[in-house]
């Protein structure tokens, strides 16, 4: 459920014509898709008519404009979903683990304490991954014709 969520969540598209791409992507962090499966990450420097110069760790590279198949956003990193999925996940996993506890030390086994411990850790990880891939996700531009 978490992970519907976070897909949900995490997904996110835009619309531009090339001759706005310099405002929508001014000094903003990219990540290009190439036509022969690369990708060049990088910050936006510069969206001429037929290409955009980005600043990667190598130095400033321009990629040509055919040779771009998607241009995405990187959002800025952020701690808030994981911080909420891990909370979810825990309170779900508790949920859950609170019946069999009770059952079992009612008849004066503990047992399965292990088993309510691993699924409320389980549950939490669960909730941390949701999170992270959403505090990891990136806008898609869609590129419309000029």
């Amino acid at each position: 459920m978490l992970l519907v969520f976070a897909c949900l969540v995490s997904a996110g598209e835009q619309a531009a014509h090339w001759s706005d791409l310099s405002r929508v992507l001014a000094g903003r962090d990219v990540i290009l898709g190439l036509q022969n499966g690369k990708r060049v990450k990088g910050s936006a420097v510069a969206v001429a008519a037929d290409s955009i110069t980005v600043r990667t760790s190598n130095g400033e590279e321009s990629i040509d404009r055919k040779a771009i198949l998607e241009i995405r956003l990187r959002k800025k990193a952020s701690y808030k979903w994981r911080i909420i999925g891990t909370a979810i996940g825990t309170g779900v996993g508790w949920a859950a683990a609170t019946p069999i506890l009770t059952e079992t030390h009612n008849e004066g086994s503990g047992k399965y304490d292990g088993a309510a411990a691993g699924l409320i850790a389980g549950l939490a990880a669960l909730g941390f991954l949701g999170g992270w891939s959403v505090d990891r996700s990136s806008d898609l531009i869609r590129v419309l014709p000029d």
